[in-house]
């Protein structure tokens, strides 16, 4: 075997294999005698053909497949040990040849951060305020979440909700089929196609409706785009939004005797609220500042595996028990979702590797009493404490949250230093856990 190694851009290394000749012969042959006394020839008992009648009958083109995959990964973990490389992750590997078998393989490497003079930054806390505006439009989406849908008798307008029954084919072929849905009816809305909404309004419970829309040119469905699709709904129900009365009745409902009291709870909220997101802009503003002056570089693997959880995440957020099903529902393509995703996965990479630096270059831990005290505080708030004792046991859990105490303390400790609170000696603990993160972490 025959082996290059070439430094490349952001954190990867191009991995040249040769297979020589002699090693493609004995690994040809040795895939052959796997096939051979496991295959089925006509006319003769398991294994026992004679080898030109059984190489015939397997085919020459899959003993070379086995072959290929036989040889990589050992050939491969050859070439790391060869040239001194240390892999995080699978590489992307590349046929280059067949016979003799030439891959090239991109195998990503550890990222490499660099601090810079981290204690000299310095961030400025924003002042807090809460006003009785703030306090009142919190109220308001508190009403908001109380709202009930209640059926009306009347025609459906825009900001009402359709409890429908809706079938949507191109070419005679369904593309949505859904009984019993609740709308909400937006002007210029584009689930599931732009003009949908429109043409709900002005039907009445009872009522059926077809009608012809165009699909955009851009529709995820690429078999469908930019042709006509056939609607026809049925209206089951008209429903409205009512939202409770501002009073003491809503708030007995959340357990507090009376409104000011509520309202109260509500400015204390705001307060701590506001306290946490200038917390998180004084932490976002500080690593920003620390990239500035120091340098992250990660390989490109990891900023896709980032947008991927990204991308589940914003499918959960819209209701899609899958990725597939939202994809084929939204009327971007992937593409265009993947690099919109793409700066909040660069960042949030970004900002856990800077924290996890840092808290090395402090020397920030976490031992099993802490990750003890923190269980304890858990079960003390949960409902079912043997089922969420046993859950809480899973080394996985433990260490998942150790990392979220690890964290915090970093965070911590990267408030003191940059706004001039605390010298940051390294090595000092805290048992505080605080919820202000990175906006983005």
């Amino acid at each position: 075997m025959k082996s290059t190694a070439k430094t490349i851009e952001r954190r990867q290394v191009e991995l040249h294999i040769e297979v020589e000749p002699n090693e493609f012969d004995d690994a040809k042959a040795k895939a052959f005698r796997s096939f051979a006394g496991r295959v089925q020839v006509p006319g003769f008992r398991k294994g026992k053909a004679p080898p030109h009648i059984a190489e015939q009958h397997i085919g020459r083109e899959a003993i070379v497949d086995e072959a290929i995959e036989r040889l990589f990964p050992e050939l491969y973990q050859q070439a790391l040990e060869t040239h001194n490389i240390q892999p995080i992750m699978t590489p992307n590997v590349e046929l280059k040849q067949r016979e003799p078998p030439t891959f090239i393989a991109i195998v990503p490497l550890a990222p490499a951060i660099d601090l810079g003079d981290y204690r000299s930054v310095r961030i400025a806390h924003e002042e807090v305020s809460v006003t009785d505006e703030h306090v009142h439009s919190a109220l308001d989406q508190i009403r908001e979440s109380q709202a009930v849908l209640v059926p009306v008798e009347r025609a459906l307008q825009f900001g009402d909700y359709a409890l429908l029954d809706v079938h949507v084919d191109v070419d005679g072929q369904a593309l949505l089929d859904h009984k019993g849905v609740t709308y909400e009816v937006v002007a210029g809305g584009e689930m599931p196609v732009p003009g949908f909404p429109e043409e709900l309004v002005g039907l009445s419970a009872g009522e059926s409706k077809t009608f012809t829309l165009e699909i955009p040119g851009d529709f995820r469905v690429s078999e469908v785009a930019g042709k006509q699709c056939t609607c026809t709904v049925t209206m089951q129900q008209v429903r409205q939004k009512e939202l409770p009365e501002l009073g003491d009745e809503m708030a007995r409902s959340f357990g507090f005797e009376t409104l000011d009291v509520l309202r109260e709870r509500v400015g204390s909220n705001l307060e701590s609220r506001a306290r946490d997101e200038a917390r998180s802009k004084v932490v976002q503003a500080a690593l920003d500042a620390i990239v500035g002056q120091g340098s992250v570089e990660f390989p490109p693997v990891l900023e896709e595996r980032e947008i991927d959880d990204l991308l589940s995440e914003e499918s959960r957020r819209y209701g899609y028990k899958n990725v597939e099903d939202y994809l084929r529902m939204t009327p971007r393509s992937v593409e265009q979702i993947r690099e919109d995703l793409r700066p909040l996965a660069h960042r949030r990479i970004v900002n856990g590797l800077l924290l996890n630096r840092l808290a090395e270059s402090e020397k920030i831990a976490i031992n099993e009493a802490e990750v003890d005290n923190r269980v304890e505080e858990l079960l003390s708030e949960a409902q079912d404490k043997e089922r969420t004792r046993d859950l809480l046991a899973s080394p996985h859990i433990r260490e998942a949250i150790g990392d979220r105490l690890r964290t915090s303390r970093t965070l911590d400790r990267l408030v003191a230093i940059v706004t001039g609170e605390s010298t940051a000696v390294a090595g000092s603990t805290g048992d505080s856990e605080s919820s202000s993160e990175p906006e983005d972490e």
